[in-house]
């Protein structure tokens, strides 16, 4: 059954018209009920979020700190009110989390919090405002993200779902919300974070005695339950897009193992829509047995072209494959590995927005995730820490949410394990650099894309499987030939650090 109407709840040191008047004008409906309570300390939040559950006329209750701003553009009380119609979820908010370390310190893990939110202060000696915003993953519009606990900042509850209420075990204003959470977390009532309006908290949290020791409670009460972590599902959409230009791909996979590939292939064909591509496979050491009909199945595909080529040095073996073998009637080039299994179109997805620019397009690069369905790529940034030392950071690497689910135009660089860019851009930036033996020779490509004028770019909303190197593979990597390759990917840089293009994409802590 739907609801139209709502109850707030919050607990302030001294009566606040103003702040009523605000939530009344931000929420964008009209049956609202507003539960002041005038609390100066004489009792814990616990207390009062209880008796709010208690005395409130709706199923819906907003429990708010009275120091936020609500973008009056949001209309976020028809929005929470739609979460809950929309949904099974019992608690929803503003940040969270996806796991819980032993100290119950919610941001011991960084990677694995999930929200936005953004904070101001005023400077007391000069009267200016100071606004920042707190991202802990992207944003993921209308969607709910699943978490285990919730922050006490803003959040909302649908009373009939929840199976615990506030332990008023918990004393003054701190943890209470961490512990409320987690019980019905526990108990089975579904928690998350929403992200499609906007929230400004009008101070930073700050620690103090009382939040240790309701800190200390909320360990020994849980002890037994913690560490606590949730894998999430990977988000991502089937999408079926329609292209009345197909420009003819030529998708080139190294072949590490057998199986490996067989399942790469399966995943294109299975996936895409997209028709006018050619497999260009080039064999290596790594072969293993599949079965008669499996490798008949790749034998007989008129689409598929076997090139025996086995050079240990991917930036030469690949050059090769562009040069000599590739029809010439190819517009668009995928280097692929087969540890690639992907599970939406990504093909589609990539000439669609291709076909938009494809003037400025430099390199184009999806989503990929490690089998624990943790981000293993969501595109790669540079930074040179305090102590000028060049850091290559695969940007939400061991996240979930961590990333852009969206396009993000002017990415840095892409990885070489699923990377797309036009025949014409290859050759006019000369191929991959041959000086390095065992990597970022995919890196130094897109730097001098970037240099060149022009946009690399990472689809969020485009998303693979990422199967991890074995023990073998692992071990067949040279570290004296990777340090000297990362030693080339500096001196690259250095000699460009006048292009002020490829300036603009190295950080500088």
């Amino acid at each position: 059954m739907e609801t139209d109407s709502l109850t707030i709840v919050f607990s302030t040191r001294d009566e606040n018209l103003s702040f009523i008047k605000h939530l009344k004008d931000t929420s964008g409906i009209n049956s609202i009920e507003i539960l002041q309570f005038v609390n100066k300390g004489e009792y814990s939040l616990t207390e009062i979020y209880n008796k709010g559950l208690k005395e409130a006329k709706n199923d819906i209750v907003v429990f708010s700190h009275d120091d936020i701003i609500l973008d009056d553009k949001d209309i976020w009380g028809k929005k929470i009110l739609q979460h809950f119609n929309n949904s099974d979820f019992g608690i929803i908010g503003k940040a969270g989390t996806t796991s819980l370390t032993k100290s119950g310190r919610w941001w011991d893990e960084p990677h694995f919090m999930v929200g936005e939110v953004w904070h101001q202060q005023t400077d007391h000696d000069t009267g200016k405002i100071k606004r920042w915003e707190n991202k802990y993953s992207g944003n993921f519009g209308n969607r709910i993200i699943e978490t285990i606990i919730i922050d006490g900042l803003f959040f909302a509850v649908h009373k009939r779902r929840l199976k615990k209420h506030f332990d008023e075990d918990f004393k003054g204003f701190h943890f209470y919300d961490i512990d409320f959470s987690f019980a019905n977390h526990l108990a089975g009532v579904k928690i998350g974070v929403v992200f499609n309006f906007g929230i400004t908290h009008k101070s930073i949290g700050i620690t103090n005695q009382q939040w240790e020791i309701n800190r200390a409670k909320f360990v020994s009460k849980w002890n037994n339950f913690l560490p606590y972590s949730i894998t999430p599902e990977i988000i991502y959409d089937n999408f079926r897009i329609e292209l009345s230009n197909q420009p003819k791909i030529a998708i080139i996979i190294r072949e590490h193992n057998s199986r490996s590939l067989l399942r790469c292939i399966k995943s294109i064909s299975k996936k895409t829509s997209y028709k006018n591509y050619k497999i260009y496979i080039v064999g290596n050491n790594y072969n293993h047995e599949i079965s008669e009909a499996d490798e008949d199945i790749l034998k007989e595909n008129i689409n598929i072209i076997f090139i025996d080529y086995r050079d240990k040095n991917i930036a030469k073996t690949l050059n090769y494959i562009v040069r000599n073998h590739i029809d010439k009637d190819t517009e668009l080039i995928l280097f692929c590995e087969d540890k690639i299994e992907l599970l939406n179109d990504s093909l589609s997805r990539f000439v669609e927005i291709y076909n938009d620019r494809k003037h400025l397009i430099g390199t184009m690069g999806i989503r990929l995730h490690t089998t624990d369905n943790k981000i293993y790529h969501a595109g790669i940034s540079l930074y040179v820490d305090n102590q000028n030392r060049l850091r290559i950071y695969f940007s939400g690497n061991g996240s979930y949410y961590s990333y852009n689910p969206g396009i993000q135009y002017y990415a840095t660089a892409i990885t070489g394990s699923f990377m797309l860019v036009s025949k014409e851009v290859f050759f006019l930036l000369g191929g991959f650099a041959e000086y390095y033996q065992e990597a970022f020779y995919d890196i130094e490509f897109n730097l001098r894309a970037i240099a060149y004028g022009k946009i690399n770019c990472f689809i969020g909303d485009a998303v693979a499987y990422y199967y991890p190197y074995s023990d073998k593979e692992n071990n067949s990597c040279n570290n004296e030939n990777l340090n000297n390759d990362f030693q080339k990917l500096i001196n690259f840089i250095n000699q460009n650090l006048n292009n002020r293009n490829m300036l603009q994409h190295i950080h500088f802590f």
